[in-house]
This record gives C-alpha cells, structure tokens and sequence, in this order.
C-alpha cells in the first residue's frame, strides 16, 4: 500500500517550527507511517539543524511529486535568501511563513499530497469546512470562529445548528471510526433564552428525527465544571471562546486542531501552539503536539477509507432501530433527574 504523503508548512523560520519538524522526523518512526513534504527553505532548514546539533537528514525537491520514501522532503518553495533571527518578529520571517503556507495550500488543492499538518505558529483557514479542536479527552467543533462575539448571535440559526449537527455527526462516524456518537450541544447564553428556544432545540430535535444523537442546549459552566464533557463523543460550541477556553484548560498532554472540508475531501491538522520564540534554538521545543497531528491525520484517511467502502452499497434498512430511541430518552431521564436534584 503506498505510504501516506503529508504536505507540512515550516512554520515561523525565527521561532520553533524547524526545531520540532527535524526532532519529529530524526527517528524512523514517522518516516514509516508517512512520507513528509515540507514547503520551506533548505537552507533555513540547515541552519537551525546546525543550531540545535540534530543529525537529521533531509532531500531538496522542487516539486512535491519528487517526493522520496523514508526521507524528509523539503520543497524549495523560498528562492531567496532568509536571515534567521532567532526569537525575533521581523518582515522575513513573516514573509516566508507566508509563502510556505500558500505553497502548501497550493499542493493540497492540487492533490499533490493527501493531508496537510501545520508547524507550530501557523495558522490555517477555516472556511467552509468542519473545525474541531482535539486532546486526549474531548473533541470540540466549533459553530462559529474567527467573528467578533456581537456577531455570533446573528450565525446561529436552526439551520446552521442543524447543519454543524450533522457535520459533526458525520465526522465522528467516518472521521474517528465512532459508532453512534453522542453529541453534547452547549447553549449560547448562561441562563436559557430565546435563541436557546426557538432555534438550538428545534435544531436538536430535527438531528434526533435523523437518528444522530445529539442533546442539549447545555450551559457551558455546569457543562464543563461538572465534567459532563467526559460522557460525549463531541460538543458543538457555539462560538470561538466558548469552546478554546474550556478546551485549553483541560489540556494536559497535546492539542490539535482538525480542519475537514467535505465538499473538496481536505484535511488539515495543527498544534495548538504558537511560534514560541522565547524557546527558539534552545532544544527545549515539544513535539507531542506535531506528532499527534500527523497520527491524526493518518488515522482520520484510513479511517475514511474504510468507512466509504464499507458504505459503498448498504442494503436497503428493513426496520426502525428503536436502540436510539431508547438511549436518548434514558439519557434525558437521567439528565432530568440530575436538574431536579439540584
């Protein structure tokens, strides 16, 4: 079976983003679950590898299709000379981050790789598509991002709800490998109010007629506070700070945010973790973050293969499954009692 090919922006070339791509791949581990493209410099590459003393070695390609097994690839997308200085924000460093995302974007558009995973510091567009944050706990999509919070109320409508419902649903499903997942949907004000009413429960039960078990609206304090988050397979936030925060807090030893666009089948993965400047050319740099992001992805396109084959022709359903009736009514019950105790 041919090797999976993973498209990887360098990041911020001041801050950590070498660091942690040449500490990922100095081992053969990763080299024999992918094939690594890098859209950079070779040069940069080079010098933070003689900087911070790594032995690892690397291929100069100029196009992705030249890529090597068993080798990490660098695409020389950066013709001209960068200076490197360490734990600074200057014009260069900004200007190659840049180009090594628009080189990569480029190549996932193309299809010259099968999944792209961000260095630390870069940052990936979110459009049109499904972002859910990830740790070895929970799974947090997003039903806005990236708005300002006096605009939130005026995106949330049934049919957007209904919608990251189902594309949550469906992720969890082929994404993950989840049979039957529970959703946990939060609220968007602490106290119930009319958006709570007219539009996320219509949303809610709508998602229940499509047999995707969803519940909620769900305060996010009590939610998070009473470690609800632990029962379900994955929340819909209902904006950007609503889901980061709780996410962040809860965070003990990596993570990642997952970005999956449907229509064009893209997935792109990235810690959540900044340049790091203040540690650059230090050693000190993590890589737990990074590797779990390409684990993710790797996972995520075996997953997708499996689940599509296997729904390729599905025989015609017979009867109504009355399991998931059961289920969401026994875990409203309960949640009811849990509110009445209180």
């Amino acid at each position: 079976m041919e090797r999976i090919k993973i498209g990887i922006t360098h990041g911020y070339t001041n801050g950590v983003g070498y660091e942690v791509i040449l500490k990922a791949f100095e081992e053969p581990t990763l080299l024999e679950l992918c094939t690594p493209i890098v859209y950079g410099s070779p040069k940069v590459a080079s010098y933070h590898r003689k900087a911070l003393g790594l032995n690892t070695n690397f291929t100069t390609i100029q196009h992705a299709e030249e890529a090597l097994e068993n080798r990490l690839n660098i695409v020389e997308c950066i013709q001209e000379e960068v200076k490197v200085d360490l734990g600074q924000k200057t014009e260069e460093a900004d200007r190659a981050t840049t180009i090594s995302i628009d080189a990569a974007k480029r190549g996932l558009a193309a299809k010259h790789f099968d999944a792209q995973v961000m260095a630390p510091g870069d940052k990936m567009s979110t459009a049109n598509g499904t972002t859910i944050l990830i740790n070895e706990r929970t799974r947090v999509a997003l039903l806005t991002d990236n708005i300002s919070f006096s605009d939130v109320s005026k995106h949330i409508t049934s049919e957007e709800v209904n919608r990251k419902i189902a594309d949550l649903d469906r992720c969890l499903k082929r994404d993950f490998a989840i049979s039957g997942p529970r959703i946990a949907v939060l609220a968007l004000n602490p106290e119930p109010g009319e958006e709570e009413e007219n539009i996320i429960k219509p949303a809610i039960e709508q998602a229940g007629d499509k047999h995707i078990f969803a519940m909620g609206p769900f305060a996010a304090d009590t939610f998070f506070g009473s470690q609800a988050y632990l029962h379900y397979d994955g929340i819909l936030a209902m904006y950007h700070d609503q889901g980061y925060i709780p996410f962040q807090v809860l965070t003990n030893e990596y993570a990642i945010v997952l970005h999956s666009a449907e229509e064009s089948e893209t997935l792109t993965a990235a810690p959540l973790e900044d340049a790091q400047l203040a540690i650059a050319g230090k050693g000190e740099a993590d890589i737990t973050a990074f590797c779990n992001a390409i684990y993710t992805v790797t996972d995520v396109l075996r997953n997708r293969k499996h689940y599509d084959e296997a729904h390729q022709n599905p025989l015609p359903k017979l009867f109504h499954d009355k399991r998931e009736d059961n289920r969401r009514n026994t875990h409203a019950e309960a949640l009811n009692k849990t509110e009445e105790e209180k």
